[in-house]
């Protein structure tokens, strides 16, 4: 994870401060495909379960720091600078034309998303340092807030929400061997063959949840049932 936030995401974010503004999926799909290939979960998995699991954010967020610090360095920067050139006819374009969207624009209402209105007003701030740093616990705290959410309304969170919490999960440090550890991550977030799971894949209409049962059992075949009450593997629970 520290390899790809200094080696591969400085790639994927490069000029962001600029072109941040801009949703691009297809760039996190890189970084949830790195996430996934790294906990060897299909990539069908649910992403929410794959930040949760390693307690990551997305890039996203990264971009939007970066464009606050931008924004902090203009301020800073001498009148006579082309970008604080650019910046100030982008505020008279704002004045002028208030409807009309621009980095400006954007980067006023992100402020006023994370409750720091008082900064785009002042058009500065007293501790750079500290101000990023509230940025980044604010954004955080969206970002898990919404994850928390989406997990609780998710169907396929079922088993998941009842031991989730945001934050990279102590196992992955812990179980060293790599085939054990897969397996437990794939319990924990369905990327698993039991019915629970394998009922959404069937063609060409998914089986209801209510049918997706244990042949042995003839029960519902969730991660519940696979571990505390199939006779199937009492053995192996002895």
């Amino acid at each position: 994870l520290e390899l790809f936030d200094k080696m591969i995401l400085p790639i994927l974010n490069y000029g962001s401060e600029v072109w941040g503004f801009t949703n691009e999926n297809k760039i996190e799909r890189v970084h949830l495909q790195f996430c996934k290939q790294l906990l060897g979960v299909r990539q069908q998995t649910q992403n929410n379960f794959v930040y949760g699991e390693l307690g990551r954010n997305n890039l996203q967020i990264h971009r939007f720091i970066s464009i606050i610090r931008f924004w902090l360095k203009i301020l800073n920067s001498p009148n006579t600078k082309y970008i604080k050139l650019v910046y100030d006819m982008l505020l008279k374009d704002m004045e002028k034309y208030p409807n009309k969207i621009s980095w400006t624009s954007k980067l006023k209402l992100l402020l006023e998303n994370l409750g720091l209105n008082y900064a785009w007003i002042n058009q500065g701030v007293g501790n750079a340092d500290a101000f990023l740093s509230l940025c980044k616990q604010r954004l955080n705290d969206q970002f898990v807030q919404t994850w928390n959410n989406e997990i609780f309304n998710s169907t396929r969170a079922d088993s998941y929400r009842l031991f989730a919490d945001f934050g990279l999960k102590a196992y992955l440090k812990h179980v060293t061997i790599r085939k054990f550890r897969q397996e437990l991550t794939r319990l924990r977030v369905s990327s698993h063959r039991l019915q629970i799971e394998t009922g959404r894949w069937h063609k060409p209409h998914k089986i209801p949840r209510n049918e997706r049962n244990c042949i042995v059992c003839n029960s519902l075949e969730d991660e519940f049932h696979f571990l505390l009450e199939c006779s199937l593997f009492n053995h192996l629970k002895k």
